[in-house]
């Protein structure tokens, strides 16, 4: 018989060897319920859907060699509501697809035919420069495969001409890739900044050293082995193909808008169109060590290879393997690739040490999805040891001043007045009254504790979060940078490019812009009926028709641009602009900025001119001042985002 005292004690044996034992385990276990895991994930899914008025999805999900799930949600047509179809439903995963191109080149390092380390100069038929864009003088340095897998090689983003509305605007990759040449900004394996170019780049090298279009050879040497019989990177949709693929939508305005065909000329960094099923066949082989049944597609050395981290910028935080994303907040190590085009939004992540894949692809929605999903995937399945966050000490408030400021994303671009758009993706972060970072990453705010020295925690652990760590280093430059994980940096923005600065110039001009072409002319009549007279001369009024010149060729640009990006596809959610050739009047606005110097040049001749001959009272003198003054700022903004880079 057993005593109270000895049942106790067996109790507490018992729940810590079921808690220790259960701890491990609870994803195989919970994992082999298959019914279970599909209601998890079906109510997830359901809830994206009601929330963010989502058509259709795929998803499938891969367990120890096996498919455990393939399906589809929603419609593949809004009109026609045929259901989507896992094996056959085509949806476009954006940026997944260069996980292939990156597949296709140690498919080729392998054979011996590619190195790795080499100057991929010696791959094409047209020159990289070798020298760095940005003037320092330094030594310049090549590009290989490896900056390219690992987002190094030091290229600015450049968006022009990677999508495409209709056949006949597409190029072909060499076009593409020789019209398009971003500057070179960083020295090559010094910055991770994500590169459309750096990917496409690679796939044309696997083009020119297999001697098959891109296309062909990964039909031949992936697609075939893996059985994926739906699935291309060829564009238009061969006819085989083309009635399958998924419609995508944008919910705005109270209604679904449809979005025509994508076409991509960087086609290796995100042609693909592909079905779930045809996914899951990806990542079996990639997680069996590169086989998918009887068909090898590559070696394990070389899978693990590939899986590997390559390059990070600290040690606690992700970075990147040869292609794949390393994923962070989670327990297990997870590799995946997130990817978007303009309709359609995906994720692929894995976790070779559970032999477990999960994909998912939205026909509309936020880029988010697919990242939450997996999140309270990992969160019900896998879920880690939350992190003892230690408390700011006395000194970390001085610590955390020091990375306070304005970051840039350095996946930007540096040489066109496309930089704009960077600058209304900066980062900003500022230190609480506690010792805290405040991080505001793309309107999501998040509080960070310090773990050591230049690495931070964010305080929410559970959900979903953009960032779970952000770490600071110094760049190239000797600027601090801001790493977040994977191939997404930033760097701290200098005092005069702030956007404090700029938009304080910018607002002071346009405000004595309107004071003058409205003030003048009201002021002049206001002072003829009070019967006051101020001597002046023809240059005088010169002078006065040359700022309200200034004026107005500044209102005409911005109210041109404003026109030119405010008239927004409903389907897609970007301005009509983005696609297709550029509108000739774009042209035009691009040259006013040199008007604009010429003007302001002349004004602050007239200004002088005005005190030395007293041709104006001293208001109007002043005020003509300040409007010279404000008109050098915002040429000052017009050259910090490069509008006079068109021209030069």
């Amino acid at each position: 018989m057993w005593g109270k005292g000895q049942k106790s004690l067996l109790f507490i044996i018992f729940f810590f060897i079921f808690a220790l034992s259960t701890s491990g385990v609870i994803s195989a276990t919970d994992l082999s319920d298959v019914e279970t895991l599909e209601a998890f994930l079906d109510g997830i899914i359901s809830s994206q859907f009601n929330e963010h008025n989502i058509p259709g999805a795929t998803l499938s999900v891969v367990k120890d060699g096996e498919i455990i799930i393939s399906k589809g949600y929603g419609f593949s047509d809004l009109e026609e509501r045929p259901p989507v179809d896992p094996d056959r439903t085509l949806f476009r995963p954006g940026s997944v697809s260069k996980l292939f191109t990156w597949t296709a080149v140690m498919q080729l390092v392998e054979r011996g035919e590619l190195d790795l380390e080499a100057d991929i100069n010696q791959y094409l038929d047209f020159d990289i420069p070798a020298e760095l864009n940005n003037g320092d003088g330094g030594e310049p340095a090549p590009i290989t495969l490896e900056h390219l897998m690992t987002h190094t090689p030091g290229f600015e983003d450049r968006g022009e001409g990677l999508f495409e509305l209709g056949e006949e605007n597409l190029k072909t990759l060499e076009e593409y890739l020789r019209d398009y040449l971003p500057a070179r900004v960083f020295p090559p394996g010094e910055v991770m900044a994500y590169s459309n170019y750096g990917t496409a780049l690679a796939g044309y090298i696997v083009e020119r050293v297999s001697g098959q279009p891109f296309e062909e050879y990964v039909e031949e040497n992936i697609f075939g082995p893996l059985e994926m019989e739906n699935s291309t990177f060829r564009q238009p949709l061969p006819e085989n193909l083309a009635p399958d693929m998924a419609r995508a939508y944008k919910y705005h305005g109270g209604r679904f808008h449809q979005g025509e065909f994508e076409f991509i000329s960087g086609s290796p960094a995100g042609a693909l169109s592909t079905t779930a099923t045809d996914m899951a066949r990806f990542m079996i082989a990639h997680l069996q060590e590169g086989t998918y049944g009887e068909a090898e597609i590559l070696s394990p050395e070389t899978t693990r290879q590939m899986h590997s981290q390559q390059f990070t910028h600290h040690e606690q935080i992700p970075g990147m393997t040869y292609g794949f994303i390393e994923e962070g907040n989670f327990g297990e190590t997870v590799i995946g690739h997130g990817g978007s085009t303009f309709l359609f939004f995906s994720g692929l992540f894995l976790v070779p040490e559970q032999d477990l894949g999960l994909f998912i692809s939205y026909s509309g929605g936020t880029p988010m999805e697919a990242g939450k999903l997996f999140k309270a995937f990992m969160e019900r399945y896998f879920p880690k040891e939350l992190a003892s966050l230690p408390e700011p000490d006395s000194d970390a408030m001085e610590r955390a001043m020091a990375y306070q400021g304005e970051y840039h994303p350095n996946r930007s671009n540096f040489s066109s007045f496309e930089k704009v758009l960077g600058i209304f993706q900066r980062v900003n972060v500022r230190s609480d009254e506690d010792g805290y970072l405040l991080g505001t990453f793309f309107g999501e705010t998040s509080r960070f504790a310090e773990v050591e020295p230049g690495l931070y925690q964010n305080l929410k652990q559970e959900g979903h979060s953009l960032v779970g760590k952000i770490g600071f280093t110094t760049g190239p430059g000797g600027e601090t940078m801001l790493i977040s994980g994977g191939p997404v940096t930033f760097s701290m923005v200098p005092w005069y490019g702030s956007s404090l600065l700029l938009g304080g110039l910018s607002a002071l001009a346009l405000l004595l812009i309107l004071g003058a072409l409205l003030g003048w002319p009201f002021g002049a009549i206001g002072r003829k009926i009070r019967g006051e007279y101020y001597p002046t001369t023809s240059v005088g009024v010169v002078g006065r028709l040359v700022g309200a010149a200034f004026g107005i060729f500044t209102l005409i640009m911005v109210i041109g641009f404003v026109a030119l990006f405010g008239n927004v596809d409903p389907a897609f959610g970007v301005p009509e602009i983005m696609f297709g050739e550029a509108p000739a009047v774009l042209d035009l606005l691009l040259y006013i900025p040199v008007v604009l110097a010429v003007l302001a040049v002349a004004m602050f001749v007239f200004f002088v001119l005005s005190w030395w001959q007293d041709y104006w009272s001293v208001g109007t003198r002043i005020y003509y001042g300040l409007f010279t003054i404000s008109a050098f700022g915002f040429l000052w903004v017009l050259y910090y985002a490069q509008f006079f880079s068109q021209l030069f």
